[in-house]
Parts: structure tokens; C-alpha cells; sequence
């Protein structure tokens, strides 16, 4: 089973670049909030699972992992 991790804007689900889908699900597997670095959100962002969001400028993203 593929997973895809995808964040809320605005009324859309949108897929997250390959290098934070593969952080992410890393960081899943470890049961882990951290700080990723990725194409999406340049700079950086947190991946908080204990609210399942991504957190970037002050803003936070609804996050959810769907299998494909």
C-alpha cells in the first residue's frame, strides 16, 4: 500500500513534494514531531502529529496521510 501525505489550503488537499512526503512518513514511523526541510515550505516547517499539522510562518496546515 502507497501513502501520500497531503496538507489543507483552503478547500483543497494538496500533495506535499517527494522530499517531505519521505521525512514525514519517517517521522511517522518513529511516532515523532520535527522539523523537516523541504521544496514545499521553503525555510523549513514543524510536523506536529500531536494537532496533525505542519506548521510554517506562523500558520498551521491540516495535515492527513492517505494510502493512494
Amino acid at each position: 500500500m502507497a501513502v501520500q501525505w497531503v496538507y489543507a489550503n483552503g478547500s483543497s488537499w494538496v500533495s506535499l513534494d517527494i522530499t517531505a512526503q519521505q521525512q514525514i512518513e519517517q517521522l511517522w514511523y518513529n511516532n515523532t514531531s520535527a522539523w523537516i526541510d523541504c521544496r514545499t515550505f521553503p525555510g523549513g516547517a514543524y510536523v506536529d502529529f500531536d494537532n496533525m499539522q505542519i506548521k510554517f510562518n506562523n500558520y498551521g496546515y491540516a495535515i492527513a496521510r492517505r494510502s493512494n
